[in-house]
């Protein structure tokens, strides 16, 4: 099985790849991503190029699967994202690869108020300029799997990333305070790295078609979060706490602190369904990731 991944140079990519290296069954791993992958992960032939143009169209004809990763990254150039995502979708599709394994943030689905399950409408293009692109690339994703020449589609659709390598996101809630007056009793769920490659290796040993929600747990309510992190029950405006963690280096468009406290829960019953177990819960990953900040131990 040769197979082809998108996004290497994330941390979850990275990972992803030193473990599909070593995957029985796995004969060959190619990595494609407009960054330098830097160090170099021994055994993964890299290609570096902009998921938009033709240069690594080669790639494909040798691609028994294709893993595309966006979660866990905010990416540069929103406005582009869409556009790319779409581009590269029709190169798979024209090239007929079997099998196609999409790695998403659940930003996808919008704003929700009660638990979200993968029937739940994609409904972010409600949201902000990242929840937009991610609803509108899903849409197409849609047309094409109507027609998709005989391949097995796996849509995963992630929780908030955090672990030794996706240290951001617990940086911005450090930076504090978390708490976003008129939010109530809101919840994060916080997804270890971990669990979330170990949910893309079931989906590369077992064809697994549809969409997957992957979250370890009904998340932490906002005010544990805030304990946690030590400021205590500290409730500010969700501007001030988007800009207090800008201040201190920790840069995120308004639209990402906005989500991570609107407390949209996803389940992963489906996942779990078919031998998928996490290791962490939010809870654990939220300490995990948390011991690796300075200043703490």
């Amino acid at each position: 099985m040769q197979v082809l991944v998108s996004g290497i140079t994330s941390g979850l990519g990275r990972l992803l790849a030193e473990r599909l290296v070593a995957e029985p069954g796995v004969g060959g791993v190619m990595g494609l991503d407009d960054r330098p992958l830097y160090p170099v992960v021994p055994g993964v032939q890299f290609t570096r190029a902009r998921a938009d143009q033709s240069e690594w169209h080669t790639l494909l004809a040798r691609a028994d699967v294709v893993i595309a990763i966006t979660s866990g990254v905010w990416p540069r150039g929103v406005a582009a994202l869409a556009e790319r995502s779409k581009r590269f979708l029709r190169a798979v599709y024209d090239a007929g690869v079997p099998r196609l394994i999409t790695v998403g943030s659940s930003l996808v689905y919008g704003p929700y108020a009660s638990v979200v399950t993968e029937q739940s409408p994609v409904r972010g293009h409600e949201g902000g300029p990242y929840g937009r692109a991610l609803a509108f690339t899903s849409d197409y994703f849609d047309t094409l799997a109507l027609n998709w020449p005989g391949g097995v589609l796996t849509r995963l659709r992630t929780a908030w990333i955090c672990g030794p390598r996706h240290v951001r996101l617990v940086q911005h809630l450090a930076a504090g305070p978390v708490l976003a007056c008129g939010y109530g009793n809101r919840r994060v769920q916080l997804l270890h790295e971990a669990d979330a490659v170990e949910a893309i290796l079931l989906a590369v040993r077992h064809p697994l078609p549809g969409v997957y929600n992957v979250a370890p747990d009904e998340g932490l309510p906002l005010r544990e979060v805030a304990a946690a992190l030590g400021h205590g029950s500290t409730c500010a405006p969700l501007a001030w706490i988007a800009l207090r963690a800008g201040l201190r280096g920790v840069a995120r468009p308004f639209e990402w602190a906005r989500a991570l406290v609107s407390g949209t829960v996803i389940a992963a019953d489906r996942l779990r369904a078919v031998g998928w177990t996490p290791a962490y819960s939010t809870r654990r990953a939220l300490d995990d990731t948390l011991a690796l900040l300075p200043g703490r131990d």
